[in-house]
Parts: structure tokens; sequence; C-alpha cells
């Protein structure tokens, strides 16, 4: 009878439960977002397609390379493979605007090309309504152009959409040695 009585007020508030719950909103009235690794670069706020981004780390130990442009920080072993880190704030003649110790290296791979590109800091996952998202350039950053199509807008800010594995077939990253005189 216990067993009975339980069952029954169990059952109560399952009814309950599904009378009371809020409507799933209409496909149609649901917004299409957006959503990317968002970073900063020289103080301007950029993001990034999940799918670009491998790995997010901390700065590993990077051995230097002689002979290589400045923007070559050397390479790091990266669990057993070794990985060109670039400072894309020298690459793109930017200057840091925050302390060395939120610096990240961001590891982009695009089929047999890898590369770790420091940045300023991560900015965590963002979240956009596609309706931002507008064609843009970086005109006020001329190494950036090449690698921005649009930006979108939240919250007053500008998040610039990057495409990282287009720098790592950029014919300016591979011409690395440094020219002497």
């Amino acid at each position: 009878m216990a067993k009975s009585q339980a069952l029954n007020i169990l059952n109560e508030i399952k009814a309950a439960t599904f009378q009371n719950a809020a409507q799933l909103p209409l496909k149609e009235s649901a917004h299409p977002e957006w959503q990317g690794l968002g970073f900063q670069v020289g103080g301007l706020r950029l993001v990034v397609s999940m799918g670009e981004i491998s790995e997010i780390m901390q700065v590993p130990k990077i051995a230097p390379l002689p002979g290589v442009k400045s923007w070559i920080l050397g390479i790091a072993n990266v669990r057993g493979r070794l990985v060109p880190v670039v400072d894309l704030h020298d690459y793109l003649s930017m200057a840091p605007t925050v302390p060395m110790a939120r610096w990240r290296v961001l590891l982009v791979e695009d089929e047999d090309l890898v590369a770790g590109l420091l940045v300023e800091q991560s900015l965590g996952i963002q979240h956009f309504l596609s309706a931002s998202y507008e064609e843009v350039t970086a005109d006020s950053v001329e190494g950036l152009k090449p690698y921005v199509r649009g930006a979108f807008r939240h919250g007053g800010r500008v998040y610039y959409e990057a495409h990282l594995k287009s720098i790592l077939r950029d014919e300016k990253f591979f011409d690395v040695a440094e020219r002497t005189k």
C-alpha cells in the first residue's frame, strides 16, 4: 500500500511539472548565433571560429632560433611535437598592451602546417547574434587587414573576425630568414 501511495505522489509531481513547464521558443523566434574564441592583440578584440584553434596554452618554454625575423620567437615542444611560436603582435606590426603574465599561445593547425601564435590574452568563448555581423576591414591596423573579413558588434565593442589559418598560408609567414647585409 505504501508503495502505491509513493507511486501516486510521484505521478502527481510529474503531471504538475509538465503542466507548469515553460514552453520552448518557436524556431521562428530563436535568434541564430555565431560563437568563436575571443582573444586580444595590440588592444584589439578579435574572434576566430572554434575550428581554427586546436589549443590554448600558457606560453611554453621557447628555444630561440638564430637568423630568423624578430616575430619568430623560436620553437617549443608541445607534447613531443616541435612547433614554431610566432609573436602575433610583431608579425602584425602592433604593440602589446597587457602584461606578459596574461599572454597565451593559440595553437593553429591547417593540414600539414602548425604554429603557436602568441596573443595578449584569451577572452574565452564569445557568442554573437548572426545579425550583428558586418563586413568590414581592419583599416586602423594595416598588418591585420589581410586576415579580417568582418566584425561582430556586441555591448558597444567590436570583435574583428580573424582567419588565423590564412596567416599560416601567407607568403609573409614563410619568409622567416633575417636578411644580412
